[in-house]
């Protein structure tokens, strides 16, 4: 993690959190309050890597506490003080000589700051796609776990994928919402192709709806014969979640994926632990359907009772942000570089321009000079995604003579 002066661009502080060597990173996007940094580590899908989540000083970037997002075992390195967790290598059941790996943050987190608590969504266990050497509930992956975020006390959790062998992971932040009948939500769009909404007054499920195909879902896999499964390794929902429109009372997701898959096993520390029977790089996550069968969906449901109102299919994987504007306006981007802008209470689409590059990340509009912008991230490219390889850039957008 980098901290530099905002007016001069000096470096103030930089702290380590993570092993490249072991295949560890930091891609997610850190969220700011109250004096606290908070931000977690990728890379779980390697061989004996686990996430773990951390608070930094702001001003000094010294590590408040680390909280392990599965168990810690006595040799695994402690890199400030441990929050406090009820986890141990019992809700795991490994095999013997078969190490812990997985729970690790790709994304952004969500903080309440009314309760100080911090939802960290958790990623998949590892190997991704057998679940005969880790037996038991593989805690605390493939759930949204809920932190004291000024200690790194556990509080609860969500377990929203109860035994994963699909790379089902929650790789996106949840919402907290208040809905049009006041109840307080959990709404949490997962990788495994459900909208998911948690009463907070009580931690009841109240919804898990499908909000995009869902195929061979529990079909176990094994190596005498591939098994194509939806949604795939790369979706369900990937980096960007949910969002809410509370004119609508919707909840706005974007969707896309889908994937044939098998698998063997592979064993080296530190490098891609998928279990896939394959030993083209390309297919370490699966051998993927034919980019021409792919498409997406955004897809708008009630908040309170999970049903969805209305879709709206585009040719391309959608994997970017929803961003709903109080004029009843939502705009988003997909793979192909199709920026949109749809009327939130039907989908109908009111514009559509095509950007030149991969939209993977955030939609924001603003402010400035008495004009309304909308401003979007365009190049996004890789290798498990039907995208044109251009140089990334910034594409601000407006009505004309704004």
């Amino acid at each position: 993690m980098l901290a530099y002066d905002f007016k001069t661009g000096t470096r103030v502080w930089e702290t380590s959190l993570a092993d490249p060597k072991l295949g560890e990173s930091i891609p997610a996007a850190p969220i700011a309050w109250n004096g606290l940094i908070f931000v977690g580590n990728a890379g779980g899908d390697n061989k004996g890597v686990k996430g773990r989540m951390y608070a930094l000083e702001a001003k000094t970037g010294k590590i408040v506490w680390e909280f392990y997002l599965v168990p810690k075992g006595p040799n695994d390195p402690m890199r400030g003080p441990q929050g406090a967790s009820p986890l141990d290598v019992s809700t795991w059941g490994n095999h013997p000589g078969t190490p812990i790996t997985g729970g690790a943050t790709w994304t952004s987190y969500t903080l309440n700051p009314e309760t100080g608590e911090l939802y960290v969504p958790g990623g998949n266990p590892a190997p991704d796609f057998a679940i005969g050497p880790r037996e038991g509930a593989d805690l605390y992956t493939d759930s949204v776990v809920v932190l004291d975020a000024k200690t790194g006390a556990y509080k609860r959790h969500f377990k929203l994928v109860p035994k994963d062998w699909h790379d089902w992971d929650v790789s996106n932040a949840p919402a907290i919402i208040r809905t049009r009948s006041g109840k307080r939500l959990l709404t949490v769009t997962p990788k495994d192709g459900h909208l998911y909404g948690f009463d907070l007054e009580t931690n009841a499920l109240l919804y898990r709806m499908p909000v995009t195909r869902i195929e061979n879902a529990d079909v176990p896999f094994s190596t005498a014969k591939a098994v194509h499964f939806c949604p795939g390794s790369v979706g369900g929902a990937e980096w960007n979640g949910p969002a809410y429109d509370p004119r609508t009372n919707l909840i706005l997701i974007g969707r896309r994926g889908r994937l044939v898959c098998d698998r063997a096993a592979a064993d080296r520390c530190g490098h891609p632990w998928s279990a896939m029977a394959s030993d083209n790089p390309y297919h370490t996550w699966g051998v993927m359907d034919p980019h021409g069968q792919w498409a997406g969906w955004v897809y708008a449901s009630d908040a309170d009772t999970g049903a969805w109102k209305w879709r709206a299919k585009s040719n391309y994987p959608i994997q970017s942000g929803m961003t709903a504007t109080v004029g009843g306006v939502l705009f988003f981007g997909d793979m192909g570089g199709n920026c949109y802008a749809l009327d939130t209470a039907t989908g109908r689409r009111l514009w559509s321009e095509n950007l030149g590059g991969g939209i993977g990340g955030g939609v924001i509009t603003y402010s400035a000079g008495g004009a309304q912008k909308v401003a979007v991230a365009v190049g996004f490219a890789n290798i498990l995604w039907p995208t044109k390889v251009v140089t990334g850039k910034i594409v601000i957008l407006g009505l004309p003579g704004s």
